[in-house]
């Protein structure tokens, strides 16, 4: 039987093809996409502060989570009297009705 290619010769077979090569390829254009998206800024307070959902903030839903893992990934709060907390994760910290936005660092300064 004469190989006629990728799916019975639809796609011609090209020596370049090489699976190795591709999966290698596949890997290195997937993790470049993951990398770009990488940000070394840290979002500032002045962003928060400023009624905007800028600088790494992410506002809560409307509908607020009722019940939330206990995965803990710890994320700063600003809450709608201007304070800022500390909660465990984005569920917990939407899950407050005071809270109208989070950034995935603490509070530290």
């Amino acid at each position: 039987m004469k190989h006629r290619g990728c799916i019975g010769g639809a796609i011609p077979y090209n020596s370049a093809m090489h699976p190795r090569r591709s999966l290698a390829l596949a890997c290195l254009a997937a993790l470049s996409f993951l990398l770009a998206g990488c940000n070394a800024a840290t979002p500032a307070r002045d962003d928060a502060q400023s009624g905007g959902v800028s600088g790494g903030w992410e506002a809560c839903a409307a509908e607020r989570p009722k019940v939330c893992t206990m995965i803990y990934d710890p994320v700063c709060a600003r809450r709608s009297d201007g304070e800022f907390a500390d909660y465990a994760s984005p569920c917990n910290a939407c899950a407050d009705e005071r809270v109208t936005a989070w950034h995935p660092q603490t509070c530290e300064e």
